[in-house]
C-alpha cells in the first residue's frame, strides 16, 4: 500500500477541513480513534469514511508510521477530558518516526502542549523540534499557531516556537469572540441568546479558569458566560413547565419534542453533550422526550396535527423562522438563555 502523506487521527469535521485546508484537498488517511483502523478519505470522491469493504481498512499503526503528517484530533466525548486525551496521545506516540511532524487540532489548558511533549518525548525516545516537528493548529484558529521545529521553515508553520504565549493567546481571542457574540445579539435589540448557539466555544471557554487562575479577572469574565449542562438544562426546564401549566397539560401527559440538529461528528462534542443533558434532565419531569431533526419535524407537521400534549422546543433561531408560521405560537417555547 501508498503511504499517505498526511493522517487525521480521529473522525471530525473540523478536523476533515482543517487537513484539506493544509493539503489543497488532497487524498488523505483518517484513522478511526475507537476501531484503530483506517480509511483512506478523498473530497472529490466522497465524504463519508468506513463505508468501504473491510479489505481497505488499515491499521491505524501502520497509517501512523507511514505519514509525514499526523494530525491529532480524537473526538472529545465530555467537556476537556485530560485523560481521555493522553490516552489517545501515547498511542499515537508509540508509533511515530523521526522525520514526522504532529499537529495538535485539540484547544488545550495553557501548558498543556508542553506536557504532550513531554508524552511523546517519554514514550516515543524521540526529541521535539529535532527528531520531529510539534505544532499547535487548535480548531477555530484561522492558521498553525506555534511550532517546535529546528529544521527548514516552511511557510505553513507557526511564527513562534512559545507554545505557552500560543495557547493564551488563542484563549483571549475565544474570549473576544463569545464576548462579540452576546455583543451582537444585544445590538439587534434581543437579550437572549440560542442554546445551540450558545454552547459553541462553550469548550474553549471552559479551559480559561485553569490556564490563568480560578480567581482571575479572566476567569471571572468567563464564568459570566459559562453555567453547567445541569444549569443550563433547568432554566429550559422552567420555562417548560410554565407553558404546561398555562395550556393545562398534565406533565405526565407531556410529549416534548426537542429541534435541534448537531454535527454528531463534532471534535470538541459541546453540541451533543448538551443535548444530551438536556433531554435527560426533560425525561424526569415528562411523558417523553424525542429528538427531532428540522426535516422530520417539517415532515411532521405537513402530515399530521400536533396534539394537544405535543409541544415543540426550538433550540436554533433558523428552526422557529422555518416553522413559525406553520405551527401555532402556543406550541413553541425558544429555548434561549
Amino acid at each position: 500500500m501508498k503511504s499517505a502523506k498526511a493522517v487525521l487521527y480521529g473522525y471530525s469535521t473540523e478536523g476533515i477541513t482543517l487537513v484539506n485546508t493544509m493539503f489543497k484537498n488532497e487524498p488523505f488517511m483518517i484513522i478511526d480513534e475507537n476501531t484503530r483502523l483506517a480509511n483512506s478519505y478523498d473530497k472529490k470522491v466522497t465524504n463519508a469514511t468506513f463505508n468501504s469493504d473491510i479489505t481497505d481498512l488499515v491499521p491505524a499503526d501502520i497509517t501512523i508510521n507511514g505519514a509525514s503528517f499526523i494530525f491529532f484530533g480524537p473526538k472529545l466525548k465530555v467537556v476537556f477530558d485530560w485523560p481521555f486525551i493522553t490516552f489517545h496521545l501515547k498511542y499515537v506516540a508509540g508509533n511515530i518516526n523521526k522525520g514526522q511532524h504532529f499537529i495538535n487540532l485539540l484547544p488545550v489548558e495553557i501548558g498543556k502542549n508542553e506536557q504532550m511533549i513531554e508524552i511523546i518525548e517519554a514514550v516515543s525516545g524521540l526529541k521535539a523540534g529535532k527528531d520531529f516537528g510539534f505544532h499547535y493548529f487548535p480548531v477555530g484558529s484561522p492558521s498553525v499557531l506555534a511550532s517546535s521545529f529546528e529544521g527548514k521553515k516552511e511557510s505553513w508553520m507557526g511564527q513562534t516556537s512559545d507554545l505557552n504565549r500560543a495557547e493564551e493567546r488563542f484563549l483571549l481571542d475565544a474570549l473576544d469572540t463569545f464576548t462579540e457574540k452576546f455583543r451582537k445579539v444585544w445590538l439587534k435589540g434581543k437579550n437572549h441568546i440560542f442554546y445551540s448557539y450558545y454552547v459553541k466555544g462553550y469548550y474553549t471557554l471552559s479551559l480559561i479558569p485553569n490556564s490563568f487562575g480560578k480567581n482571575s479577572p479572566l476567569s471571572g469574565l468567563s464564568k459570566i458566560y459559562m453555567k453547567s449542562a445541569e444549569d443550563f438544562a433547568l432554566v429550559i426546564l422552567d420555562k417548560i413547565k410554565e407553558r404546561v401549566k398555562a395550556l393545562s397539560i398534565k406533565p405526565t401527559k407531556a410529549s416534548i419534542y426537542v429541534v435541534w440538529d448537531i454535527d454528531t461528528y463534532e471534535m470538541l462534542g459541546e453540541s451533543e453533550y448538551f443535548r444530551a443533558k438536556l433531554v435527560e434532565k426533560l425525561n424526569e419531569f415528562f411523558s417523553q422526550t424525542k429528538i427531532l431533526s428540522l426535516e422530520r419535524l417539517e415532515s411532521y407537521i405537513l402530515n399530521y396535527q400536533l396534539s394537544k400534549e405535543e409541544l415543540l422546543l426550538i433550540c436554533d433561531e433558523i428552526f422557529e423562522n422555518r416553522i413559525k408560521d406553520k405551527v401555532d405560537a402556543q406550541k413553541i417555547i425558544r429555548a434561549t438563555v
